[in-house]
Formats: structure tokens, sequence, C-alpha cells
């Protein structure tokens, strides 16, 4: 065997080496499950670094629009300074809550020839081939692969939020507007499971997003984690807060969102607007929609901020 051939088959061994890591890894990165995976709202591939310079003369005379630069600079000491970076605008489209499985035996193979005409023109169409290419070299490439649809709970919830976010939000709103919207759509189709909570029975569904979407109960995370994927669908810029909050749970812990509106993050707590657990009917207030940083310190201390979708 050849010096070049060695080579080559070594190369082709590390690339399956990494698509394995990459396949054992995507469940908990993708949120096959309805666990959710916590990660930072800025990214490499999703900060807007041109904005991040051009917001920071400091930086730009420093380092340009060198976008591999300027995210260390906000990883490592931006954001504990408080300077704001942004997330480049993106809206999902549904088929990318659908996922591709373990071999691709998922995969849009359609769609995955249509988004890579480079790749029919070297290796045709041939749906296993297309599969192939997608686990040894497109996974590697950045390329995107989609699922087909499928049933379990977690997707179907996922899907729903698609739907009625279609339903009740349009082009021509503000994402002011949108937001209201979603906040008073999930404070009038979800309770509050105060009964498994006043049991400690709490089931898994009632803390995310299966538990409102499917069967309408809830408890604090499940109505955040709603919140968060809505906002991710819309296109808004978001987080999930975990913290504490003044009688929320015995030991004070609670979770809720906050919203970048006019590069200012304001809070909502859709729990805590929702008072037909307290009064017996469907009552929606605003006391904790879209409140500044000193407004909800009142009653919650926020711990970690983040992004579930």
């Amino acid at each position: 065997m050849g010096v070049k051939e060695r080579g080559n088959k070594m190369k082709k061994f590390v690339k399956r080496r990494i698509c394995g890591a990459l396949l054992v890894l995507l469940p908990f990165l993708c949120n096959i499950k309805s666990y959710a995976y916590f990660r930072d709202r800025i990214e490499r591939d999703t900060m807007d670094y041109i904005r991040y310079a051009d917001e920071n003369p400091d930086l730009y005379a420093a380092y340009g629009y060198d976008g591999d630069k300027l995210y260390e600079h906000y990883k490592n000491s931006g954001k504990e300074e408080g300077r704001l970076a942004h997330c480049l605008y993106y809206r999902p489209d549904k088929q990318s809550i659908y996922m591709w499985g373990w071999n691709a035996e998922n995969l849009d193979t359609e769609r995955y020839a249509r988004e890579n005409p480079d790749v029919v023109a070297a290796i045709g169409t041939n749906p296993e081939a297309l599969r192939t290419h997608f686990l040894e070299h497109g996974l590697l490439e950045n390329r995107k692969g989609y699922g087909l649809p499928y049933e379990d709970d977690n997707t179907r919830a996922k899907g729903m939020i698609f739907d009625v976010a279609a339903q009740i939000t349009n082009d021509s709103m503000t994402d002011r507007e949108k937001i209201k919207a979603v906040h008073d759509w999930i404070v009038h189709h979800t309770n509050y499971d105060k009964e498994n909570y006043d049991r400690g029975t709490i089931p898994d569904e009632s803390g995310h997003i299966e538990g409102v979407m499917l069967k309408g109960i809830a408890v604090c995370n499940g109505y955040a984690e709603t919140f968060d994927c809505f906002m991710y669908v819309l296109g808004i810029e978001h987080e999930m807060v975990d913290g504490w909050a003044d009688g929320s749970t015995p030991n004070g812990r609670h979770a809720w969102n906050r919203v970048l509106l006019d590069d200012t993050w304001l809070y909502v707590d859709c729990t805590w607007d929702d008072l037909s657990h307290q009064v017996g009917k469907d009552v929606i207030r605003y006391n904790y929609f879209l409140c500044t940083e000193s407004e909800i310190a009142q009653d919650h201390t926020a711990r970690d901020s983040y992004k579930v979708y």
C-alpha cells in the first residue's frame, strides 16, 4: 500500500470517527428528546460580528471585521464588560424540527440534493449515496440535513408552535406585538399544574413544551420553555432565565424569559401573568410583561440565562 493510499485511508478513518462522535452528541444538541440543551445565545456562527465591530469602535480599531477575534473578545471579556452582541437574523423553517436519524435513514434526500447541486454533480441523486455523503462529508462541511416528518410528542409540540405562530402573528406586526400575541396565547391556553405541584408529582411533560402544546398544562419551566421556542420560531432574540422568585416554590426556584428589544433586555413571566389557577377562571394580566431589569428584580433574582431553542 502506497503512502498516498494509506494517507487517504487514515483521513477517511478520522472523518468516520468524527462523524461517530457527532452522531452521539447530536441528539442532545438538537433536542431529539424534550430535555433542553442549554447553550449561549451568542455563538461563533450566530454572532453578528460586523455590528459588534461597528458599535464598538475600539474593537474595530483593534480587530477590524475579524469574526473569530471579535467573537473571542465578546466571549472572554466583552460580555462581562457589558457590551451587547446581537445574533444574525434567523427564522427556521418547519422542516428543521425533524431529525434525520442515526444513520440518516430519515434524511430528506430530495431536499439535500436540491440544496447541494455540487454534490449531485459529483455523485448523482441516488438516495443511499446522498445519505452516505451527508454522514461522511456533509456534516464535516456544515451542510444542512433535514429529516422527513415523523411522530413523537416533542416533534408534534414543536410543529404546533410553528402552526400557532403562523396563526397569531404576521409580518406586518412589530416584534413587540408578536411577543404580546405569544404571551397571551400561552397564558390563555395553559393551566398551571397546581395539583401535581402540590403533591410533588409533577410529570416530565409539565416542565417542557409538550405540557403546554399537547395537554395545556405546565409548571413554570414549561411556560418558559414554550415561550423560548416561540421566540426562536419568530426570529426574535431571546433567552430563558433560571433563578429564584419570591413565593414561587418552597426553595424559590423559578424560570422566566427575556427578549432583546431596541438593544434592551426586557423580561416576560407568563407563569406569573396566568391567574387562572388562583381565581378559577381564565384571567390574564401584564404585571410581568416586558418588564425592565429593575422591575423584574423586585421579586425575581436571575441565576443564569441561556437559549433552549
